[in-house]
């Protein structure tokens, strides 16, 4: 959780560098979301540039439609995903709703039902700050696999991650208060600083998988006569 703030800083920095650029790419993934539905495929493609801006390298345009072309159905499928939680969600909050719902029901039974399916929403919600951003670095590209690639990685570093979410949160409400910014910045910042979280917590785990390895390997093998 100590490295949030750095790697926050860090993907400010590399959107800096790369400001022109975002900010046009921004503002086409915005268009691009009128149609619908190339708005999924649109943010793929933001994704693809960010990722590499969060790599410390340059980006160009074709960086943005190869992504936009090579991961189209995978967003589509995360988004209809998401847009399936929320339904679900919403139904159900509002199903045990007392003076909606279709029976009696206690108001603190409802509260606490209600309350279930918000935390749910909310687990959701933090695990979807990762799957797009490791889909870009898998080798094995499946949506399936980013999800559940994405949940460990939140039940390895939920304190990092919820401080995250919170920070993505500030800049969303500050966002709305400026409108403009998510015309402009707000989205390219949030892709540049998911895919550094995204390779900042899978160095952590790489290195902490060979220190284990490396610990393993020194250990005396018992099966050998001393």
């Amino acid at each position: 959780m100590k490295y949030v703030f750095r790697v926050f800083w860090e993907a400010v920095k590399g959107l800096w560098d790369e400001l022109f650029i975002l900010v046009l790419m921004n503002i086409v993934t915005l268009l691009l979301a009128l149609p619908v539905v190339t708005f999924p495929p649109a943010l793929a493609g933001l994704w693809n540039a960010a990722n590499l801006v969060a790599k410390g390298k340059s980006i160009h345009w074709s960086d943005y439609f190869e992504g936009f072309r090579n991961h189209f159905w995978k967003a589509w499928k995360l988004a209809l995903l998401n847009v399936l939680v929320a339904i679900v969600v919403f139904t159900n909050v509002r199903f045990y709703t007392p003076g909606i719902a279709p029976f009696k029901i206690n108001p603190t039974l409802s509260l606490w039902i209600q309350a279930l399916f918000v935390g749910i929403a909310s687990l959701w919600l933090f695990i979807q700050l990762y799957p797009m951003a490791l889909l870009l670095e898998q080798e094995d590209q499946r949506v399936r696999l980013a999800l559940r690639n994405a949940a460990v990685l939140f039940m390895i570093n939920p304190g990092f991650t919820i401080v995250l979410a919170l920070l993505l949160l500030l800049v969303a409400a500050v966002s709305t208060g400026f409108p403009v910014l998510w015309f402009v910045i707000t989205l390219a910042l949030f892709a540049v600083v998911c895919n550094k979280a995204v390779l900042h917590l899978l160095e952590t785990y790489r290195e902490r998988v060979r220190t284990e390895a490396e610990a393993g390997q020194e250990l005396p093998d018992e099966s050998e006569p001393g």
